[in-house]
């Protein structure tokens, strides 16, 4: 029990800390994670952090731990994830000339 506790990020959330962006990400058919602990560390996170970076939570009641997750929604969760990602570097995405798009 002292080992699970020692690197638990939820049992060692602070109060006004300034806790950077966060995006949690989650499947409601996860078998191996209960989806409510990904709930439950982002609302600790957003009622913990007094930085003023988005503490976001992702849930997709289609997928699971990865395995059997439908290859559209693994898509779609890989861009709302870089979409996070730029938003946060500050990275103008429209800017930027993909190839694919260019053909």
């Amino acid at each position: 029990m002292k080992a699970l506790y020692s690197y638990s990020p939820y049992h060692h959330l602070h109060d006004g800390e300034k806790y950077p962006a966060v995006l949690l990400t989650t499947g409601e058919n996860d078998g191996r994670v209960n989806p409510a602990q990904s709930r439950k560390m982002a609302a600790s996170l957003q009622a913990a952090t007094s930085s003023d970076r988005p503490i976001l939570f992702r849930s997709t009641a289609s997928a699971g731990h990865g395995i059997g997750t439908a290859l559209k929604e693994r898509i779609a969760e890989q861009a709302d994830v870089l979409a996070f990602l730029f938003d946060q570097l500050g990275i103008n995405a429209s800017a930027w000339t993909f190839w694919p798009l260019a053909l």
